[in-house]
């Protein structure tokens, strides 16, 4: 269902087609949130039964027509509703890879080569990824109406995005040292 309101949180900057919406997803929500374009247009329509968006075909030239999205009061309504029922999520969250490392000792070089990936993911992540998603954030702080001051909030699950990642890195690395010391006896 957060899918719907991360949706209703974008079109409250600006009126968006299925494609506009799809790439500032990716662009900022994708740090902490994935959806596939796919989910999204299925997500809209839902969203549009609820009478939370409407919609209308803007015609072109030459190229499909196009639907061109808008939260309604009852979309805004929603969101609101939602945002002050939000609780911190300290759930039991499933993890093949700490599944595979907590029975670790019985294939020491299988789970010693899966931190090692972990470990270059997280390089990957902390070098690549989040800068282009820190300067989308830039990026859209100055397209959108209020963006300078909305960019802060932007920025904050972009900074635990990181310190997750900077965490699980060092995590690895410790994890990595300890079996590699233990292979050496």
């Amino acid at each position: 269902m957060s899918l719907s309101f991360g949706l209703l949180g974008l079109l409250t900057y600006q009126d968006s087609t299925g494609y506009d919406l799809t790439k500032m997803f990716e662009d900022s929500l994708n740090n902490f949130w994935h959806a596939q374009s796919s989910q999204i247009y299925r997500e809209l329509k839902r969203m549009e039964g609820f009478g939370w968006v409407s919609s209308r075909s803007i015609v072109q030239d030459g190229r499909p027509n196009k639907r061109l999205y808008t939260i309604t009061d009852t979309g805004r309504s929603e969101l609101a509703a939602w945002l002050m029922e939000a609780k911190p999520e300290f759930e039991n969250y499933h993890s093949a890879m700490l599944m595979r490392v907590f029975f670790g000792s019985d294939s020491r070089e299988s789970t010693l080569a899966l931190l090692k990936e972990c470990r270059k993911q997280c390089q990957n992540m902390l070098e690549t990824n989040f800068p282009i998603v820190r300067r989308n954030v830039e990026e859209y702080s100055t397209i959108i109406s209020g963006g300078q001051d909305k960019s802060k909030y932007w920025a904050m699950p972009l900074d635990l995005g990181i310190a997750k990642t900077r965490a699980m890195m060092e995590w690895a690395e410790r994890c990595i040292a300890q079996i590699e010391g233990e292979m050496i006896k």
